[in-house]
């Protein structure tokens, strides 16, 4: 009989974290991005995690402690532009340079890529403005994008906004 206690006891211990992470996200959606060329931005909660072959990566972090945070590598130059904003709570980071790496964890996030060489993953619910360089004659693809685990699609040539959430059941 204890036996049978102590398996219920510790059969509802692992099943209230599949539980809590089972309620939370239910409207998350997933973006990724592959060899783009141009612009992405995301404004966001969730995670996201990418790197650059060229470019500049912003990322704008309102609500400082609501996630890990942000982090880059191999950055020529990272600067702190969180003292020339109007809300003086956010924390805002650039990094430009060759072969940047970035990640955002958990929290509310804007983040503007800019440049060449875009592989980006994405998960959470917002929205994304993408903006590939299909306009530019000199451009032969400006990569790729899928939502929701979809089909990849040609970034679009000019600014399109997507929304960032989970896919409708069917």
């Amino acid at each position: 009989m204890r036996r049978l206690v102590w398996i219920t006891v510790l059969a509802f211990l692992l099943a209230a974290p599949a539980a809590g992470f089972a309620v939370t996200g239910d409207d998350d959606g997933t973006l990724s991005v592959r060899a783009g060329i141009g612009k992405v931005y995301l404004n966001f909660t969730g995670s996201a995690v990418g790197r650059v072959h060229n470019g500049a990566i912003r990322v704008t972090d309102p609500v400082a402690g609501d996630g890990l945070g942000f982090d880059f590598s191999g950055c020529d130059s990272e600067i702190d532009k969180s003292d020339t904003t109007a809300n003086k709570s956010d924390t805002i980071t650039v990094c430009r340079g060759n072969y940047l790496r970035f990640r955002a964890i958990g929290g509310r996030y804007q983040i503007s890529i800019k440049g060449t060489g875009i592989y980006l993953s994405a998960v959470g619910h917002g929205y994304a403005i993408l903006n590939g360089a299909g306009d530019d004659p000199a451009v032969e693809s400006d990569g790729a994008y899928s939502l929701n685990d979809a089909p990849y699609k040609s970034l679009p040539n000019f600014g399109a906004t997507v929304d960032l959430v989970a896919p409708v059941a069917g």
